[in-house]
């Protein structure tokens, strides 16, 4: 199996940004630096089995779910960056905005 760093990176951005971590926050919990977790989430490093284990753990899933391609072969790197900018906007809105946000996405999947 090859490692694609750039999809490793950016499903741990997409962990951290749903858990709402900042680089600094993430990078002390599996004790490397900010500027390790920045590298890793664009795709510029491949993380070390070590690393992958503790983000692993950290985000309590699977090894697999981290190195596994399939899980988002159907999905071009444009469209995780997509998600990734939704989940940061999600993060930011406070609980009242948040509440019509989620009934809103609950009314849009029954017209799916």
């Amino acid at each position: 199996m090859t490692v694609d760093s750039v999809q490793i990176g950016l499903k741990i951005q997409a962990l951290r940004k749903s858990t709402n971590l900042t680089q600094e926050q993430l990078a002390e919990s599996v004790n490397v630096s900010w500027r390790t977790i920045s590298n890793l989430e664009t795709g510029r490093v491949t993380p070390k089995l070590q690393l992958i284990y503790d983000l692993a753990h950290h985000f309590d899933v699977s090894i697999d779910k981290l190195l596994n391609n399939k899980i988002t072969t159907n999905k071009s790197i444009s469209r995780i960056r997509k998600e990734n900018q939704v989940i940061e906007s999600i993060c930011q809105l406070d609980d009242k905005l948040l509440a019509h946000t989620e009934e809103y996405i609950k009314l849009l999947k029954k017209f799916l």
